[in-house]
């Protein structure tokens, strides 16, 4: 039996007998929340102490290129599963994607030791057939979080042991088979979790609730991974969601200011100025006595006073 299988059912079989005493009402699609975070603490223990050093340790005896070489050959042999499952997904542009991939990797990236097919547009895409059940329709069952395999649910954790069967490695007999497929399920589990480090990282270390970040981001991921999209949608905040039934209100028009007048300073300037236009200099004053605008002659004003 494969490790991947053996993994996936004794994770099941042990997450069902003992979660299902614990199931109470909580939290929608985890009722087993009790029981999963506890398994979570002690996971995450044994990670920091036992898995995360083993990584390490093997990305420091694989340095590039050998590490790549090895991550290159892992990610190849999951191909043959993933044009399986695109095929069942009635997915079949995706299927031929893949299976140009394969056939490039393993044909001139000398059996996936060189990762030939993403600088020419044929990215790595990952599948599963829980991802297949969600296509069909079945739902995801109770959130689990198995022991060295992570979160998953019942319909993703029988997918991955489902998975097994359509891997090559299964049906090729050869020397020294059986050493060879736990030694590369290890390396390959060993460089996944290595790989996923920064990630991890980002996205739990300022987390108020790592387990509960952890949940909502890989529910997430798995819809967007049946819906056929390569990430989970956006949500958007809490305090903008309009609430179910609801209308928008709908925005006001908005008037346009009135223009203001034109400002006194704004006045246009006078034209240019003829020398008859200005006043004659002669002409008595406005503000002149009666004395001075009389026409008679200044002898008779004299007499007349």
């Amino acid at each position: 039996m494969r490790p991947r299988l053996l993994y996936a059912v004794l994770g099941v079989s042990i997450g069902f007998s003992l979660a299902a005493p614990l199931a109470k009402a909580g939290t929608p699609g985890d009722p087993f929340e009790s029981f999963n975070r506890r398994i979570y603490a002690s996971s995450s223990g044994a990670d920091r102490s036992v898995l995360l050093p083993l990584a390490k340790g093997y990305r420091a005896l694989t340095p590039e290129p050998i590490g790549k070489a090895l991550h290159n050959i892992f990610s190849n042999l999951s191909e043959p599963a993933n044009i399986a499952n695109d095929i069942l997904q009635i997915r079949f542009k995706r299927a031929i994607h893949d299976t140009l991939r394969f056939t490039a990797n393993s044909i001139a990236g000398w059996g996936g030791l060189m990762d030939v097919a993403t600088p020419a547009g044929l990215t790595h895409h990952d599948n599963d057939f829980g991802v297949t059940l969600g296509v069909w329709g079945v739902g995801p069952g109770p959130y689990l979080y198995l022991p060295l395999l992570g979160p998953s649910t019942v319909r993703d954790g029988i997918g991955q042991g489902l998975d097994s069967f359509l891997s090559p490695m299964t049906y090729l007999r050869f020397p020294y088979r059986n050493a060879i497929s736990y030694t590369s399920t290890i390396a390959g589990g060993l460089d996944k979790r290595i790989r996923a480090e920064g990630d991890l990282n980002a996205l739990l270390s300022g987390a108020a609730d790592p387990y509960a970040t952890l949940r909502s981001v890989y529910l997430q991921n798995r819809e967007a991974e049946i819906r056929g999209e390569n990430a989970a949608p956006l949500l958007p905040p809490i305090d903008e969601e309009t609430p179910a039934g609801s209308t928008p209100a709908p925005t006001p028009p908005e008037t346009p200011s009135p223009t203001p007048p034109p400002a006194a300073s704004q006045a246009p300037s006078p034209g240019p100025v003829s020398l008859n236009d200005l006043p004659d200099p002669d002409a008595p004053m406005r503000t002149a006595r009666a004395i001075d605008i009389d026409p008679s002659p200044p002898a008779t004003r004299l007499a007349a006073n």
